[in-house]
């Protein structure tokens, strides 16, 4: 049931409307290939997103993440208005439906990397690094990038000699690719996995989402200098292209950006190294 669209679920969005009281537009509905979610906009404007998971296997982080970030200030986003939960005893699954207002602008991207420049506005990038700022100043006991995952990956792929001790923590989106910044008005979507992350996160994944628009990713890392070239920052981003390594490692099947990665790598650790 990965891919909610090759599975038959009407009951499922009977189910949906029924608690919420809203009617879906079933004809008009998106489904995520990557985390087995599913969207669909209502006959209030609104827009509803179904996500399941194993019974007893929930991540409760994630699963209460668009509800909890309602604390959040200074960030332009959909708001959260309601949410279902119940338990479907037929899939042995738990079904959980968030509704939220919809984001004035589309995504960017309808993946989370680009391969052409989107030329966004510069009012774009200002309201990005504003709200990225004060999303960064805000106080959570969420995790969203854990020293233990950033170490594991880092020496798995590098070795041990690397230095991965984060000392500088903020508040981060954790998933800023493209396909979840809407523009040209901003606005961010899915916050499943926000929360603590090493300083830069964000910034490093947006780098790595431009990377194959090689102007691009130097447009983010001039724009985000302050973070991106702290040792978090480049960590951060050494993390991102040890990712990229392991799958190839993994596969045996290069990815558009494995080369750039590993050079990139061969750089990072030799500045981190020293």
């Amino acid at each position: 049931m990965d891919d909610l669209s090759t599975v038959p679920i009407d009951d499922v969005l009977d189910q949906v409307e029924q608690r919420l009281g809203r009617q879906l537009k079933r004809q008009d509905g998106h489904y995520s290939k990557h985390n087995g979610s599913a969207g669909f906009p209502t006959d209030a404007g609104t827009w509803v997103r179904l996500a399941w998971r194993r019974a007893g296997r929930a991540n409760a982080q994630a699963w209460i993440g668009f509800e909890a970030a309602v604390a959040i200030n200074g960030v332009p986003r959909p708001r959260w208005l309601a949410a279902a939960t119940w338990h479907d005893t037929t899939r042995g699954a738990v079904w959980r439906a968030d509704e939220m207002t919809r984001a004035e602008d589309p995504p960017v991207s309808t993946t989370a990397d680009l391969t052409t420049d989107p030329l966004l506005p510069e009012q774009w990038w200002g309201d990005l690094q504003s709200a990225l700022t004060s999303l960064a100043g805000h106080d959570t006991d969420r995790v969203s990038m854990p020293q233990t995952h950033l170490t594991t990956r880092i020496h798995e792929i590098y070795g041990g000699g690397i230095d991965t001790t984060v000392t500088d923590w903020a508040c981060a989106h954790g998933d800023l690719g493209f396909a979840n910044l809407c523009g040209p008005r901003l606005a961010i979507l899915d916050w499943e996995s926000w929360g603590m992350a090493p300083v830069g996160w964000d910034a490093a994944c947006l780098w790595a989402a431009s990377l194959q628009v090689p102007s691009l990713a130097e447009h983010v890392l001039d724009r985000f200098d302050s973070v991106l070239s702290t040792r978090e920052g480049r960590l951060s981003r050494l993390l991102l292209c040890a990712n990229t390594a392991r799958a190839f490692k993994r596969t045996g099947t290069p990815a558009p950006l494995t080369e750039t990665m590993a050079a990139v790598a061969t750089a990072l650790v030799a500045e981190l190294e020293s």
